[in-house]
């Protein structure tokens, strides 16, 4: 495999399709260690790329579960890859939160080395929907699956291409066309008189997957593959680089002969026989992996929007909580003065008028201080925080609940102070109360833990 072929030790390829992919996508060495992921991981674990490079897998699973994955690692060594190797554990993020994930590793093949495929689900995004996590996983049989057969063809690509580079296939009674024609991209030959470049050979997907007849295609140029002229100069620019350095990878959009743009990754190489120039290469299409990007960029503002509309809802939450503080204050300061306003004026008709404010006043009290009319607002947006958080630690008070829900939409110490008419004091009581509760040791942060429900 040439140079040119690898990036960051992994197959180009492979590179591409693993950052292309829907899900929480990487591959690794069979010694564990990261070799190549895709921007959904370093969102997930929190790490930037600089972060994750030379990190081993061991690394990012929680001390609990890190002997029950490697074993479940060495029977995937061992055993192959004809089994389902979905397994549950949870992985610790840079801040030092705990996510449970579901993972299914594959063994994929290309040029002879293994690398190791996994795919990651984050079990907190399903919100216990047994059927969305069922789903999910098929998903993940699904993208193995074809994840799997890519690289099949892949490997059959490398593999037919050392032989090519290896045995000089040149003149018609020496070229193998079985060879050639089993390739899963499409093959071509082009020789050099003087600055020009000619066709000579190909395969049959160049004929079936273009559009073009034999005839047409012998001694046809390069250039008339590519309609426009920003393309053809990257590819006339890697032709160039073959004659100086003998190789050269570049990707092109290649029209049939309809018209159809389709993108290709092209290889080529330095090839010379009884005194002729020439360079030959493989194509293979990028369809697939770039329909992977869109779909990846799609998800990503699908939750850029999520995540806007979360924290507007969030933001509208707080001004609910803080506008039921201040109005129960002033109401409170009002009755204050009612209070010795009644002391002033016993037996007077504005004794009885002072009376009947009070009671109204009392009333929109009771009403502002109406715990449920922010519950409801609140489970409108984290639909199912108190369900989740009471059945994980049960042993939580309603009073708690509340003082958990204001930290879920990030109130400061001072605000839940101000909403629930507590002390700074109050307030320490109540997290110590908290955090013991949640069985939290003092480096855990209590924010972080509530954020997860």
């Amino acid at each position: 495999m040439s140079q040119q072929d690898t990036l960051n030790g992994v197959p180009f390829s492979l590179e591409m399709i693993i950052k292309g992919m829907p899900e929480h996508a990487y591959i690794f060495s069979k010694e564990g260690k990261l070799l190549t992921w895709n921007k959904n991981i370093e969102i997930l674990l929190e790490y930037s790329a600089k972060e994750l490079k030379n990190k081993f897998v061991t690394e990012l699973i929680c001390k609990d579960d890190k002997d029950r994955v490697a074993n479940k690692f060495i029977e995937l060594i061992v055993d192959g890859d004809d089994k389902e190797r979905v397994i549950e554990y949870c992985i610790q993020t840079k801040y030092g939160r705990i996510i449970p994930c579901l993972a299914m590793r594959s063994v994929v093949i290309v040029a002879g080395v293994e690398y190791m495929a996994g795919i990651l689900i984050n079990i907190n995004e399903i919100h216990n929907d047994k059927n969305e996590l069922k789903g999910r996983i098929t998903k993940m049989n699904l993208l193995k699956s074809q994840l799997q057969d890519y690289f099949n063809k892949i490997e059959r690509l490398n593999q037919a291409k050392i032989e090519l580079q290896e045995n000089h296939f040149i003149n018609s009674k020496e070229f193998n066309n079985i060879l050639i024609n089993n390739l899963p991209g499409i093959f071509y030959l082009c020789e050099k008189v003087d600055n020009k470049f000619y066709i000579k050979r190909w395969n049959n997907n160049f004929e079936t997957k273009l559009g073009y007849s034999k005839n047409e295609l012998l001694n046809m140029q390069p250039y008339q593959t590519f309609t426009n002229q920003k393309e053809y100069a990257k590819v006339e620019k890697a032709i160039q680089q073959i004659f100086t350095t003998g190789s050269a990878q570049v990707t092109a959009i290649f029209n049939t002969k309809d018209g159809r743009p389709i993108p290709y990754l092209f290889d080529g190489y330095l090839l010379e026989d009884n005194g002729k120039t020439y360079f030959m290469g493989i194509g293979m299409d990028l369809s697939y992996q770039i329909l992977l990007e869109k779909k990846q960029k799609l998800q990503e503002q699908e939750k850029l929007k999520s995540t806007e509309l979360l924290e507007s809802n969030e933001r509208e939450l707080i001004t609910t909580a803080l506008e039921r503080s201040k109005t129960s204050k002033v109401i409170e300061a009002a009755l204050k003065n009612i209070d010795k306003l009644l002391v002033k004026h016993i037996g007077t008709d504005l004794y009885n008028e002072l009376v009947g404010i009070q009671n109204k006043l009392k009333t929109q009290s009771t009403e502002q201080d109406n715990w449920e009319i922010f519950r409801l607002r609140f489970t409108k947006v984290h639909k199912n925080f108190f369900i989740n958080l009471k059945e994980t630690h049960p042993t939580l008070s309603k009073s708690e609940l509340k003082f958990c829900a204001y930290l879920r939409i990030h109130l400061s110490s001072h605000q839940i102070s101000s909403v629930l008419n507590i002390t700074n004091e109050g307030i320490k009581k109540s997290r110590y109360r908290i955090r013991k509760k949640l069985e939290l040791e003092s480096i855990d942060s209590l924010e972080d833990y509530i954020a997860q429900f």
